[in-house]
């Protein structure tokens, strides 16, 4: 086989898996992050052992709900609960303009000091809690509270600002979900090329797990 030839035939061949997986996410065009709902979190941050798909466990820390939370999204969800302890935590949900509080309650292991929770992108306050490096922070068995306003549409993430390094890399982070809130320029994605949104949704027999009618304030998106 001519060398052309042989490299336009090993190009084909790495382009099938590429091709069948832009294709499966057609055919699943209304799914979304399930999450948690607020405005207000109440969360922890504490130790557990995470099961390994070996069998194995690995010890780690992460955020959790502390009791039950305000609701879950999206509505389509059935079944869903919110653990004490998960890597990542939990995904927390709000809509722009909202004001966001967030009860961080520390439950971590005495020798772990004092942790906390950063929020890049937006201007928090804070109540009670320790002075830290960056942020204030929860000292053990204690608790601190975080203030914003949700200005940002989109996906943001959040994490430990304490001891990043370890904290962080023990599993302290998470995802903060802002759907946006000018719904005069949000469609409902079912007409034009957004109709094949609803072909898919038809096609698979599949409920709609959208979180909004688009991700930012623009109705593309």
């Amino acid at each position: 086989m001519p060398m052309m030839m042989k490299i336009a035939f090993l190009k084909t061949r790495l382009l099938l898996p590429v091709m069948v997986a832009v294709a499966s996410l057609a055919a699943t065009a209304h799914a979304a992050t399930p999450g948690i709902t607020g405005p207000t979190f109440n969360l922890t941050a504490q130790p557990a052992f995470l099961n390994q798909p070996d069998g194995s466990t690995v010890y780690s820390w992460g955020y959790g709900c502390n009791g039950a939370p305000s609701g879950f999204a999206p509505a389509a969800i059935a079944g869903a609960t919110c653990p004490t302890m998960q890597v990542p935590g939990p995904t927390m949900i709000v809509t722009e303009g909202q004001t966001v509080t967030v009860n961080l309650t520390n439950n971590l292991p005495m020798p772990a000091g004092n942790t906390s929770i950063l929020f890049p992108g937006f201007n928090v306050t804070t109540t009670g809690g320790v002075t830290g490096l960056m942020v204030q922070e929860a000292a053990p068995g204690g608790t601190v509270t975080y203030t914003f306003t949700a200005s940002k549409p989109g996906t943001h993430s959040y994490y430990s600002g304490t001891q990043g390094d370890l904290q962080i890399e023990m599993g302290l982070y998470g995802a903060l979900i802002v759907l946006p809130s000018n719904s005069g320029v949000l469609s409902t994605c079912a007409s034009g090329l957004h109709a094949s949104n609803l072909a898919a949704e038809a096609h698979w027999g599949e409920s709609d797990f959208r979180l909004a009618a688009a991700a930012y304030d623009h109705p593309a998106t």
